[in-house]
C-alpha cells in the first residue's frame, strides 16, 4: 500500500538523483529499441529508482522489454486502487480504501482489500513486501502504439452502465516483488510477466532460484566453505536430503470460492547472514519457473515455492506463493474474477461494488484519479485525459480496434 510503502520510494528517489546518469542495460544480443516519446506516470527520478531495482533475468526479451523507454512503470501513487459501483445509491468510481458500509462488521466495504484480491498473490501474510508494475503496449505495422480500448456497458446485475476495457494482444504487464529492508531500501526478489494473447494470458515468473536444487547449488559455489558455517550447512542438508512436506489448505472464505487450494510446505531455515541473502538475491540471474516445482515431498506432496519464518531470506516471511503454480490456468483462478461484482462470491455480506481491473488485470485502470471518490459519495467518473492524449487510451471504436489486435476473452467480458 501507498502508505506502508511510501518510505521506501522516497528513499530510492533520492539515491537515484545521486546516480541518474547511469545507463540501462540491454541485451548485447538484441538491437536498441527505437527512438520513441517516452511516457511516464511518475517523476523521471522515480522511474530512475524503480529501474534501479529489477532484477537481471536470462531473458534477452524480457531484458529488452524492461530497458525500453516506452515501458511504463507504476504504483499504486499513480494507479490508485478503486472499484466500479453502479447498482446502489451511489453509483460511481470509489477508492477500495474507504469503507462505505454501515455495517460495523463489515472491515473494508468492498472484495479488493481481502484474500484473495486484497495484496499480490502469495504475499497477504508479508509484511515486507514491496510491489511495483509496468505495463507495455504492443505497436501496429506503422510503429504506433495500440492504445487499451474502453467501453461502456450494462455490467451484470448492475443498474447503469459501467466501464469495461480490453488491452490489444501483444500488451505485457510486469510485477516487481521486493523485500523491504529495515535501513529504507528494497531488494528484488520475484519478477512476474502476464502477456495477452488471443483467447488467454500468458504467465510467466522469474526467480533466482526456482528450485531447490538450484538455491543449494548457488550457496556452494558462492560459499565454497558453506560445510563449515553451521547454519549454511542445514540449509543445504534441508534443501538437499529428501523429506516429507506437510500438506496444508490455503483458502478464501467466501460463499463462491475464488481461491483454494492444497498444497506441500517447505519452510526453509533461517540463514541469519544478511550480506550473504543480498548476494544470491542481486548476483544471481532471474530465470523462468513456468512449470517448474520447487520441490516434492516423499510422501508425493509437493510447492511451487518455498516459505520461511526468517525475517530476511531468498523469500519474505510468510511467503505463501508455494500454493499457485506458475501456469496459466492456476494464476487465472483470480484473474478472471476482474469486474465481477462482490455479490457473486457472497450475495448477503453488506459489501459494495466490483473487484478492480478488467479482462483478467487488476491493477491498472483508465480513469482520473480526481474522478475515484474518497468519501463513499458517487463521483462522476473521468477518463485520464493524458493518458487519451498520449495514445494509451481510446474509447473502442469497432472500425479502428479490429478483432486482429482486439479480442474479448471468453469467460472475461462480463
Amino acid at each position: 500500500m501507498l502508505n506502508r510503502n511510501g518510505w521506501i520510494v522516497s528513499t530510492l528517489v533520492a539515491a537515484a538523483a545521486l546516480s541518474a546518469a547511469q545507463a540501462v542495460r540491454a541485451d548485447d544480443n538484441e538491437p536498441a529499441s527505437p527512438a520513441a516519446p517516452a511516457f511516464r506516470l511518475m517523476s523521471a527520478d522515480k522511474q530512475a529508482a524503480l529501474r534501479k531495482l529489477l532484477p537481471r533475468v536470462e531473458s534477452a526479451r524480457i531484458e529488452k522489454l524492461l530497458a525500453d523507454e516506452r515501458t511504463i512503470f507504476y504504483t499504486e501513487a499513480e494507479m490508485p486502487r478503486c472499484h466500479q459501483d453502479w447498482d446502489g445509491s451511489l453509483p460511481g468510481i470509489h477508492s477500495a480504501y474507504y469503507n462505505i458500509s454501515a455495517n460495523g462488521s463489515e472491515p473494508f466495504g468492498n472484495g479488493n482489500r481481502e484474500f484473495p484480491w486484497g495484496h499480490p498473490a502469495g504475499t497477504h501474510r508479508s509484511a515486507s513486501v514491496y510491489t511495483f508494475r509496468f505495463v507495455a503496449l504492443p505497436q501496429d505495422e506503422h510503429g504506433d502504439t495500440l492504445p487499451v480500448a474502453y467501453y461502456r456497458k450494462h455490467l451484470r446485475g448492475d443498474v447503469s452502465q459501467g466501464y469495461a476495457w480490453v488491452y490489444p494482444v501483444g500488451t505485457i504487464f510486469g510485477e516487481v516483488l521486493c523485500h523491504q529492508r529495515g535501513n529504507g531500501t528494497a531488494v528484488a526478489f520475484e519478477l512476474r510477466i502476464r502477456e495477452r494473447a488471443e483467447v488467454r494470458w500468458e504467465v510467466d515468473v522469474f526467480r533466482p532460484f526456482p528450485t531447490a536444487e538450484s538455491l543449494a547449488k548457488r550457496i556452494e559455489a558462492v560459499r565454497p566453505n558453506w560445510a563449515d558455517q553451521p547454519a549454511l550447512a542445514a540449509l543445504v542438508a534441508h534443501l538437499t536430503s529428501e523429506q516429507e512436506l506437510p500438506e496444508q489448505r490455503l483458502s478464501d472464505n467466501h460463499s463462491r470460492q475464488a481461491f483454494s487450494q492444497l498444497m506441500g510446505v517447505d519452510k526453509l531455515p533461517a540463514l541469519d547472514d544478511e550480506a550473504l541473502v543480498l548476494e544470491l538475491l542481486t548476483t544471481t540471474p532471474f530465470v523462468s519457473a513456468h512449470g517448474e516445482l520447487w520441490r516434492k515431498g516423499t510422501n508425493g506432496a509437493y510447492t511451487a515455492a518455498p516459505t520461511t519464518e526468517a525475517s530476511f531470506h531468498i523469500v519474505p516471511k510468510n511467503y505463501d506463493a508455494g500454493f499457485i503454480e506458475v501456469d496459466t490456468h492456476s494464476c487465472m483462478r483470480c484473474h478472471e474474477t476482474a469486474n465481477q461484482h462482490v455479490r457473486d462470491f457472497d450475495f448477503g455480506r453488506d459489501w459494495y461494488g466490483r473487484i478492480r481491473g478488467s479482462d483478467g488485470i487488476f491493477s491498472w485502470h483508465p480513469f482520473d484519479p480526481a474522478g475515484i471518490s474518497g468519501n463513499g459519495f458517487g463521483a462522476k467518473p473521468r477518463i485520464r485525459a493524458a493518458l487519451v492524449e498520449a495514445g494509451i487510451v481510446a474509447p473502442y471504436d469497432a472500425k479502428v480496434h479490429t478483432p486482429e489486435h482486439y479480442v474479448l476473452i471468453r469467460g472475461l467480458d462480463r
